[in-house]
């Protein structure tokens, strides 16, 4: 269908009707459809149902689908028979699906082809896939791939050969299948190359496979990685389950402890946040105070999309949106793995380097989308470790949160301003920053007190019972340890020469 056909007038109030839409004027949209139908353009009632079922009305929506489709409108003869086979009036879809289907609509000729499919007439079906594919729907390509499998009893030629049409096309389920097929024509190296792509385009279980065959082939390391990758990308719990038993085999308790609480609610962290967390943890509670006094501890309101932060009468800006936590269920939520944004979201995007840091360290706690903090004694305390720990490899001022939901959640954000004050190496305070990381990671002081000495840029000197680090302004700060490993004295003192 094209604008020609229609009387000028109706054309005119279509374009209209489609600007006010553009320019979020939904209710003079509406009244402008409406008067582009009556002129004369059956297509813009097919548009006001688009327009209504964004904003809620499916009544309303369905019962302009039927005008538009009464006069000829494929696009809307698809919607009302998808509404009919959803309400099990399979006669009346099929026959939407053929009127969709004859005016060219790609996905009418398809779902008409599974619904006589399903009745068992293939001839009809597989041509209907046919001319489905050819207008590039790659569903189309794996339903006659599935027809020639029949679960593995079937041509399986042909259904590699279709299954590769639809992978091709980003089909997940079709390079899955190809996996299968790739199997049972005894291809371990193909069907290891098919779940490989499988896993690419984000198939549920094909990560998870491929740990499984690599397990079984005595490839653990590899296994590793796609088992962590099916806790990533879809919190397979039988993957995290299989990530424990592997390390509990090799006698690594910690690790397997944490991948199977992973789950059902963790009560540590892993030994990679550990190491990673305890090393900054100086410089990152030193920058958390530096930033709680320059903002204060008044009401703040944020605009994600402006990346701003507002709070005491002054907005900061670069702000990063970290993650939330849920009062409700303690659980952590990063913002990548929150449906309401997008990875590339100006305010999201940074924390692609967090993210990408965790996949290339192991560090899970950056990696996995949500996690259940519920087995720590504190699991509010966890989440905002975690939050500080990120913010730590964002660089900038800190990290700052608020309550959101009424109160059922806290927000965290990362700022980044030149207006905010920098965390300089602050000797007074040396000695009570140290105390207060190893309380909150005691199991390796050394680690706390090298990472400190690291970050600031001083000489270190280490000794078996003793690190000092030298500063380029003459400060020197000595750490004893006593024959346990805790800390047994802190000294800091000022020498210029």
């Amino acid at each position: 269908m094209t604008d020609a056909q229609y009387p000028p007038a109706a054309v005119d109030l279509r374009e209209r009707a489609l600007a006010a839409q553009r320019e979020g004027q939904w209710a003079e949209a509406e009244a402008l459809f409406r008067q582009a139908f009556e002129a004369g353009h059956p297509v813009a009632a097919y548009e006001l149902g688009l327009g209504l079922l964004d904003h809620g009305d499916r009544d309303g929506a369905n019962a302009w689908y039927r005008r538009a489709a009464e006069q000829g409108v494929p696009a809307a003869a698809f919607e009302i028979g998808y509404e009919e086979q959803r309400r099990g009036d399979l006669g009346e879809a099929e026959r939407l699906y053929r009127q969709a289907a004859d005016g060219g609509h790609r996905s009418g000729i398809l779902n008409l082809g599974v619904l006589l499919e399903n009745r068992g007439d293939l001839p009809e079906a597989m041509d209907l896939y046919r001319r489905a594919w050819d207008l590039g729907e790659d569903k189309a390509a794996f339903n006659i791939g599935k027809i020639h499998d029949d679960d593995g009893k079937g041509d399986l030629a042909l259904a590699a050969e279709w299954y590769e049409r639809a992978a091709e096309r980003g089909n997940a389920g079709a390079a899955y299948n190809l996996g299968h097929v790739r199997r049972d024509q005894g291809d371990e190296a193909a069907m290891v190359k098919a779940w490989q792509r499988a896993a690419d385009l984000k198939h549920p279980k094909a990560a998870y496979s491929l740990g499984l065959i690599f397990r079984q082939q005595g490839d653990k390391e590899s296994a590793v990685v796609w088992l962590r990758r099916a806790v990533e990308d879809f919190a397979h719990t039988g993957a995290a389950g299989k990530l424990a038993d592997i390390y509990e085999r090799d006698g690594d308790r910690d690790r397997a402890r944490f991948w199977r609480d992973v789950p059902y609610g963790l009560g540590a962290y892993s030994p990679e946040f550990e190491a990673f967390a305890s090393e900054g943890s100086v410089a990152a509670i030193h920058r958390q105070d530096v930033l709680g006094e320059a903002l204060g501890d008044g009401d703040v309101s944020f605009d994600v999309d402006e990346r701003t932060l507002t709070t005491g009468g002054r907005t900061y800006h670069g702000v990063t949106l970290l993650g939330s936590f849920s009062h409700l269920d303690r659980s952590w939520l990063w913002a990548w793995a929150n449906d309401h944004y997008q990875d590339d979201h100006p305010a999201v995007e940074p924390l692609r380097a967090v993210r990408e840091y965790g996949r290339d360290h192991g560090i899970a706690e950056f990696t996995v989308g949500r996690l259940d903090l519920s087995g720590f004694p504190n699991p509010h305390q966890a989440g905002t470790t975690m939050a500080i720990a990120a913010g730590a490899l964002l660089g900038g001022n800190g990290v700052h949160s608020c309550g959101i939901n009424d109160g059922q959640g806290s927000a965290y954000f990362h700022l980044d301003d030149p207006e905010l004050p920098v965390a300089a190496y602050d000797p007074l305070k040396a000695a009570g920053l140290v105390m207060r990381a190893v309380e909150v990671f005691p199991s390796d002081p050394r680690r706390v007190v090298r990472g400190l000495v690291a970050h600031y840029g001083s000489r270190i000197a280490e000794g078996p019972d003793v690190i000092q680090g030298r500063f380029p302004d003459g400060h020197t700060l000595t750490v004893g340890f006593t024959s346990d490993g805790l800390v047994g004295g802190i000294t800091s003192k000022h020498d210029p020469s």
